[in-house]
């Protein structure tokens, strides 16, 4: 259905429009681009603030002008669908929904109150249509299909519904808009006419005052008439109980379809067929909208409409989003070319205007057409269509026997306006030829002559005739250097004319045929110049306007305007001043207005109405009036520059939010009512203060600047720019007064808002915590001096052994912290050292070279393998050892270690003999993992230390579920002193000699020790010298009827080449990936970081990816994240040198489907990589 206008709010008045002056409104779109959360918007209100607040199919938005805050579900809303809003006289919003009934945000804008048919007796359905808060307390709202209903201030419910029999009843159950008429009286529209509120019944009106019986709003105008909506076209019924189904005479031309609101100035705005229309004085005009989402014109399904207090429009559509049109957008003419009408202009940009002393003003630009404006009307005569012969025209001037000359590129036009004659002058002209360059300046001397600027080739100088008297260039002959360029072409103040270039202001001396520069002007770049009616001469210069005075022959320096000022810091491509001695200059911020007594500069751009921010031509009077045309980059803009007065006042400022960072996270403090605090007190340690002010108007809200100042912090006040928002880390404790401020576009300060808060300090220097402080300090030293000498021995030496216990603990934390983060470190490096040596080994070397690389790979793993010792040591004593309890084959551990460890034995000629126990049990519980590494590192041990005899390993089970594993050998043995620190770490049996006879870090015996503790066992040892060493370990490992796990089949190695993404930032680790990976004929790209990752997995298709969990920017593990989000299907396998037992499972939450730690081999990549893409290639 379509929504219309629910509230009528008190109106501002606008000033008055200029007779005969032609008006186009530019309204400005405001849609999810902007930061609305949907397009849909159904209502408009404003409370008392001045805040906008918006009922759309997303949510309940408030808006300032600056910024859009939203309520949704989930942030105190039950329903996101927001059908309207309406404020009543308390500064109460309330809300009505579709589905969860009416809401009401409490003056504070924190809690929502809800009012549905399953909380209120009486409410006969939850899906709101319309809204009216009335001034007695009371809020009329309208349903879907269960009728209009009334809520007294007491929350007591009445409900009316439609009777059969009854004529005085509502007309229908689906209630559509609600308003209140000028003399008070209710008016409700329905789905099956209209009706007035008696105060005990309804009065229906005639069904012939409707077009159709459903009506979607009701609207009053300022005379009382009421408009009546539907999808059929509009009906006025009028106070005297006639009514008229043809608004405006339009029924048969542009039907209407009601009416959106009468403003404060008469204007009717109206919902037509053709799109919106504004009616005054018995005609209407279109108003042509312009859609950034649509690049074009629209034509937008009105709901709503709406004047702020400001005197700016607001209209909601339920497509287009939500259209503001300023209350200064008279003050503006625009004109456009309309493709069509021929009584627009001709060229989509005007590059030059020529004012004519018929009134009318001459126009060419980007189209090559010549026109003839009339100021009065708007209405544009098309000269000629295209004076330039399919180019832009630059430059246009009327001289003064009338002539029209044009210039374009590479040729000159003059139009005869008396007779229509057209004569042209061109490179074909002979002695009176142009230069092959652009024309973009025509100027008439005094004595008639004219004065063509041809850009780079100079200055051209013809009779009135045509005939060309001199060509003047850039070769210095004629005063003009070379390599200079001007700026303007013109007549001087003296009646020579005048060159503004870079070298500063140049005038024409007849005398000696040169242009000289003019006595006391720069001689530095100009920009632009011109001349007020006193004689003061204005220069535009690079960020800077200056004024100049003749004194004795020559110029004077008296006034000089910059950044100070307000002045933008860009080129001013032209300059103009008014009859008030304002001046106006043109550049690419906009048409700014520059007040040199005050001094103050205002720029105007597209936000204040104008078509376009860049302006193309110079400010150019209109000779009859002073009014001042000038383009802009979308349209032609005339104006009157006396009733462009900026405006003496500044909207209200207010503190919008207040929020500060605890250590609980981020608090809004509450601000409650009128949104201004006057004292509040934050907490030691709060941190982020951040105060947001806002000036509540929204005309050119981009031109808002904001300041502060802090008492006893800021030295002077702190400009902030557009923001309005200042945060302060953290202050020190002590009371405050932070004062705030606003400046509008019209460089209007707004009145001070002072907001005083106190920082509180700590609790141990508040005065009660320092009074405590001291009463328990004389008591502790009357205590302590009582007892001093008896316990002075006793103190000290407890205070030196705890001092040894803590740096013996420290000096063993930082050791641990060291041996980790050195694992860390290390794998990578290592999987360099490794892989390269894998790598290298599968090419083609000698016997020598094979020895050495060989050589480097035993001493990697040798290095891999002390750090894996040194990890688990680290995790043993961080108590992060996890351990594992899983159903396992002891049998099969057994065999498997047997196996392993059987062949070192003989190849250092020793027997190898093994007993198992028939009665172990097949199947145990325990960790399985740390089993392994306890055997193979006492079994390695007592290979390594056996030069002749033998190595044993027995199993047999003991009571309570244990089992006894015993490693002997007939090695030198151990004596008892060897014995006492054998388990200790980095302990050797005999220190050095046996690290450099049989190498080892002494860590292996302390680790086996420590798993077995915490498997719940325990390890000893006996030996005697000469004869051998036995180790005993006992662990519990109950049996458990587990069925003998199957064997698993390794995966078979993928059939085919992958294509692999590889992402890893260390060079020589992803060198050496890559190389084990094509050395398996696979493909690989590789990427350095997570972006180029996401950009080749968009350009490229990729069977399986490797991530590195450590890269720049974004991780591994986020990247793994979005590789997913964004549809990446393959496998992920993460390749980390992280030793923590939370990498695993965090890779694997992330999205990863396999994991392995650096160092990886070539073996590892084929296996993990076969078992996942077996894994991927089931069916």
């Amino acid at each position: 259905m379509r929504w219309m206008l629910l509230l009528l709010l008190a109106l501002v008045p606008l000033p008055p429009a200029r007779a005969g002056l032609p008006e186009t409104p530019q309204l400005r779109q405001l849609t999810v681009a902007d930061g609305l959360p949907s397009n849909i918007v159904y209502q408009i209100a404003q409370d008392q603030n001045g805040y906008l607040w918006l009922a759309t199919a997303d949510g309940l938005v408030r808006y300032d002008g600056a910024g859009f805050r939203i309520w949704r579900q989930g942030e105190g809303l039950r329903e996101n669908v927001v059908s309207s809003v309406a404020v009543d006289a308390d500064n109460r919003v309330w809300v009505g929904t579709l589905g969860a009934g009416v809401a009401l945000l409490d003056r504070e804008r924190e809690q929502f109150r809800y009012f549905d048919a399953r909380s209120v007796a009486g409410i006969g359905g939850d899906h709101i249509w319309s809204l009216l808060p009335t001034d007695d307390g009371a809020l009329w709202f309208g349903t879907h299909d269960a009728g209009l209903h009334r809520m007294d201030r007491d929350g007591r419910v009445t409900r009316f519904m439609p009777q059969p029999d009854d004529p005085r009843s509502l007309p229908g159950a689906g209630v559509t808009d609600l308003q209140i008429a000028p003399d008070g009286s209710l008016w409700v529209a329905t789905d099956h006419g209209v009706a007035r509120w008696t105060g005990h019944d309804f009065e229906r009106l005639p069904d012939a005052a409707h077009p159709e019986m459903y009506v979607t709003s009701i609207r009053f105008d300022r005379a009382g008439n009421l408009w009546i909506a539907t999808v059929m076209g509009a009906g006025i019924y009028r106070p005297d109980g006639s009514w008229s189904l043809d608004p405006w005479g339009l029924r048969q031309q542009v039907p209407v379809y009601g009416l959106l609101m009468e403003d404060s100035s008469g204007i009717h705005w109206l919902d037509t067929y053709d799109g919106m229309r504004r009616g005054e004085e018995g005609e209407t005009f279109e108003v042509p909208l312009y859609s950034n989402l649509t690049r074009g014109r629209v034509k937008p399904q009105w709901a709503n409409a709406l004047q702020d207090s400001e005197g700016g429009l607001w209209f909601a559509s339920i497509d287009s989003g939500l259209w503001y049109l300023p209350p200064t957008w008279r003050q503006f003419s625009v004109l456009n070319k309309v493709e069509g009408v021929a009584t627009s202009l001709g060229n989509t940009q005007v590059f030059d205007v020529a004012p004519s002393t018929s009134g009318d003003m001459w126009l060419v630009g980007s189209s090559g057409a010549l026109d003839r404006l009339d100021p009065e009307t708007g209405l544009v005569r098309r000269i000629l269509e295209d004076v330039g012969n399919g180019t832009v025209a630059y430059a246009v001037a009327e001289a003064f026997d009338g002539q029209v000359w044009v210039g374009y590129p590479g040729g000159l036009l003059r139009y005869d306006p008396a007779s229509g004659a057209v004569r042209r002058w061109g490179a074909d002209a002979g002695s009176d030829a142009t230069a092959p360059a652009d024309i973009d300046a025509i100027a008439q001397a005094a004595d008639g002559s004219l004065w063509i600027g041809q850009g780079a080739r100079g200055v051209q100088v013809r009779s009135p005739e045509g005939r060309v008297i001199r060509n003047i260039g850039f070769d210095g002959q004629h005063g003009l250097a070379a390599g200079r360029a001007y700026s303007q072409l013109d007549l001087g103040p003296d009646g020579r004319i005048w060159l503004a270039c870079d070298g500063g202001v140049l005038a024409w001396d007849a005398g000696t045929g040169r242009f000289q520069p003019v006595p006391g002007l720069p001689q530095s770049q100009v920009d632009a110049f011109a001349t007020d009616g006193e004689g003061l001469l204005w220069l535009a210069l690079p960020g800077a306007l200056e004024g100049y005075r003749q004194q004795a022959g020559q110029y004077r320096r008296v006034q000089r305007l910059g950044a100070e000022a307000g002045l933008p810091q860009v080129m001013l491509t032209g300059l103009t001043v008014d009859r008030r001695g304002i001046l106006w200059a043109a550049s690419n911020r906009g048409l700014a207005r520059i007040d040199p007594v005050q001094p103050t500069v205002r720029v105007y751009g597209i936000h204040d109405g104008l078509p376009g921010q860049e302006i193309l031509s110079d400010p150019v009077k209109r000779l009859q009036d002073g009014r001042l045309v000038v383009s802009a980059s979308h349209g032609l803009v005339i104006f009157d520059p006396l009733s462009l007065r900026p405006a003496t006042t500044a909207p209200p400022l207010v503190v919008d939010a207040i929020t500060v960072r605890r250590a609980s996270g981020p608090l809004a403090l509450p601000l409650g009512q009128p949104f201004q605090l006057q004292h509040f007190q934050l907490e030691h340690g709060d941190r982020d203060l951040q105060v947001t002010a806002r000036l509540i108007s929204y005309s050119n809200v981009q031109g808002h600047r904001y300041r502060f100042r802090l008492s006893d912090f800021d030295s002077d006040w702190v400009e902030v720019g557009a923001s309005g928002e200042r945060t302060f880390s953290q202050l020190p404790p002590g009371h405050y007064r932070l004062e705030v401020a606003g400046k509008t576009a019209d460089n209007v300060w707004s009145q001070v808002q002072t907001i005083a808060f106190t920082v509180a300090p700590p609790w141990w220097r508040t005065w009660w915590a320092s009074l405590a402080a001291a009463a328990v300090a004389i008591a502790l030293l009357g205590g302590l001096a009582l007892a001093y000498r008896r316990r002075l021995r006793r103190r000290s030496a407890w205070q030196l052994a705890v001092h040894k216990h803590e740096l013996a603990q420290q000096a063993s934390e930082a050791k641990t912290r060291f041996l980790a983060t050195l694992g860390h470190e290390v794998r990578t490096p290592m999987t360099g050292v490794l892989g390269m040596s894998e790598l290298l080994l599968a090419t083609p070397l000698d016997d020598t070279q094979r020895g050495y690389t060989q050589s480097i790979q035993r001493a990697g793993t040798h290095l891999l393998r002390l750090v894996n010792d040194a990890l688990d040591l680290a995790r043993i004593e961080a108590g992060k050892m996890e351990l594992q309890s899983v159903a396992f084959d002891l049998h099969g551990l057994l065999d498997d270690v047997i196996a392993l460890m059987a062949p070192v034995a003989e190849k250092r000629g020793l027997a190898f003999s093994a007993r198992l126990a028939p009665t172990l049990p097949p199947m145990v519980r325990g960790d399985p993992l740390r089993l392994r590494q306890i055997l193979l590192n006492l079994l390695g041990n007592a290979i390594k230390f056996t030069e002749q005899g033998q190595v044993s390993l027995c199993a047999d089970p003991l009571a309570d579920q244990r089992v006894r594993l015993e490693i002997s050998d007939t090695g030198p043995g151990i004596n008892a002193e060897q014995q006492a620190r054998l388990f200790q770490r980095f302990e050797q049996a005999e220190g050095a000699r046996t690290a450099a006879r049989y190498g080892g870090s002494g860590l292996g015996l302390a680790i086996c020790q420590e798993l077995a503790a915490a498997m719940g066992g325990w390890i000893g040892v006996e030996s005697t010298p000469g004869v051998g060493t036995r180790f005993v370990v006992e662990l519990p490992l109950p049996a458990t009827a587990a069925p003998l796990p199957r064997k698993a089949q390794a995966p078979p190695l993928p059939a085919r080449a992958l294509m692999v993404l590889l992402v890893e930032d260390d060079a020589t680790v992803a060198q050496v990936i890559a190389g084990l990976l094509r050395a398996r004929g696979h493909r690989v790209s590789h990427a350095a970081h997570g972006l180029a990752a996401l950009t080749e997995a968009t350009t490229q298709q990729f069977d399986i990816a490797l991530l590195d969990l450590d890269l720049p920017g974004i991780d591994g593990l986020m990247l793994a994240r979005q590789l997913r989000q964004g549809g990446f299907a393959a496998p992920l396998l993460a390749i980390t040198a992280r030793a923590d037992a939370e990498a695993e499972p965090q890779a694997r939450a992330a999205g990863f489907d396999g994991f392995l730690r650096k160092p990886v081999t070539g073996d590892m990549l084929a296996e993990a990589i076969a078992q996942l893409m077996a894994h991927t290639e089931t069916p």
